[in-house]
């Protein structure tokens, strides 16, 4: 198996944290895409041909059947998979690593937080076995999952012996954010030893800058193409107009922010919640001590609190985890309401701005995380950064566009569930 160093890999990723107005501008990274662009189609099919007859280079993806040389068998294996007949297909993981599944894949392990909501969002709910962690309290939000098992989603946690009596064609890990490049791969091995033989699926399903490029990838792997370019569609639209509007927005009129988890424990400006922050058209104070060249951009790191008064953020976010006390199951803000209570108390924020001016929000990982929900994050802030920028935006229109087409619940976001607080009309 062809492989890259984690650390080259690390490199080319951290470089293209840096946002682009075009959520289509990237390399789709499955062989067969012989020309290097965005999509599998007819011009890959005259590429190939350019290559064979010595007019065209050759490109590392032009191995359609990578067997590591190029010829006619890869054109025979990339029109099968324009037919959606292969039988086998070779995509590169979040780790810059070749993996080549087998078609069709059936049976799924899906390990993924955000990763099941896309399988959900691609309408491929009737091929999953199990999932990674325990979610049957969000009965309202992932109603079919509640009968399947779960086996955890780490390799601390994992019933090894229970994924492989469930006979999967493929097993979807929970290596699925840009974080992930800081010990994934020793993690990834480990899923390996123990799932010997079982295609991994690794690929980022959360941050908004390869969200696109990725369920384009599960798409192919699925056979659910249409679907993913029903999703893209949509997300695109958003993403484009988020990028856009804010991309030439000056650096020093841009509101200072923070993000966190815990206390103290703040998302980077390339995590998928940072992200948010940028998209919206916000200043990250975390850009002030981790920068686009080091491996924690796109993680989550500690920070002192001498730190944060320093930096004097306007707005403050808390992500919070509601589970089975927040978002779609309930609509009891108790739990938002204790978030915000517990940074509006802490003494030594008293003085910083968007405390003293309560500029305190809180809102619910399902508006955050992955799988197209970050978007809808995203229009909050947007919406709360910018009003007149984005008077034609309405998030919870953006939020209530989700759900109806591609959670498939029956919710309705103005008079349900439990997302963000202060409550939106308030804003």
């Amino acid at each position: 198996m062809e492989r890259r160093s984690c650390f080259d890999w690390i490199l080319i990723s951290l470089v293209l944290t840096s946002f682009s107005a075009d959520a289509a501008d990237f390399v789709l990274e499955i062989y067969g895409n012989a020309n290097m662009d965005d999509l599998l189609n007819d011009d890959d099919l005259q590429y190939l041909e350019g290559i064979m007859s010595g007019t065209n280079d050759a490109t590392k993806l032009a191995d359609a059947n990578f067997d590591g040389k190029i010829d006619g068998s890869d054109t025979e294996q990339l029109q099968k998979m324009l037919d959606g007949s292969e039988e086998k297909l070779t995509f590169v993981d979040i780790f810059g690593e070749n993996v080549t599944a087998n078609k069709p894949i059936n049976r799924l392990v899906n390990m993924g937080y955000s990763g099941v909501e896309m399988t959900r969002i691609l309408d491929a709910e009737d091929i999953l076995v199990a999932y990674g962690q325990d979610r049957t309290k969000q009965i309202t939000f992932l109603p079919k999952l509640a009968e399947l098992p779960f086996v955890g989603n780490s390799p601390n946690n994992c019933d090894f012996e229970k994924i492989i009596s469930l006979n999967p064609d493929a097993v979807q890990t929970n290596l699925e954010r840009a974080s992930a490049l800081i010990g994934g791969l020793d993690q990834k091995r480990i899923f390996e030893k123990n799932l010997n033989g079982i295609p991994l699926i690794c690929l980022n399903m959360r941050e908004q800058d390869t969200l696109v490029k990725n369920v384009r990838t599960y798409g192919y792997i699925l056979d659910k193409e249409s679907e993913a370019e029903r999703f893209i569609d949509w997300y695109s639209k958003y993403y484009n107009i988020f990028a856009s509007r804010t991309k030439s927005i000056p650096e020093e009129e841009r509101p200072t922010c923070v993000f966190e988890y815990t206390p103290y424990y703040c998302y980077a400006s390339g995590s998928n919640l940072g992200q948010i922050i940028t998209m919206a058209g916000g200043k990250n104070i975390l850009d002030e001590v981790v920068g686009p060249n080091d491996p924690k951009y796109g993680a989550m790191l500690e920070v002192q609190p001498e730190f944060v008064t320093k930096e004097n953020p306007k707005y403050i976010f808390v992500g919070v985890e509601s589970y089975g006390d927040g978002g779609y199951e309930t609509d009891d803000l108790t739990k938002m309401i204790a978030s915000k209570e517990q940074v509006m108390n802490r003494t030594e924020l008293a003085n910083v701005d968007a405390v003293k001016n309560d500029d305190v929000y809180c809102l619910d990982y399902l508006l955050l995380l992955g799988a197209g929900n970050n978007i809808i994050g995203t229009a909050y802030l947007a919406k709360l950064f910018y009003p007149d920028l984005f008077q034609d935006i309405d998030p919870e229109a953006v939020h209530q566009e989700y759900v109806d087409n591609f959670l498939r619940i029956d919710f309705d976001i103005k008079n349900q569930g439990a997302f963000v607080y202060p409550e939106y009309q308030n804003w």
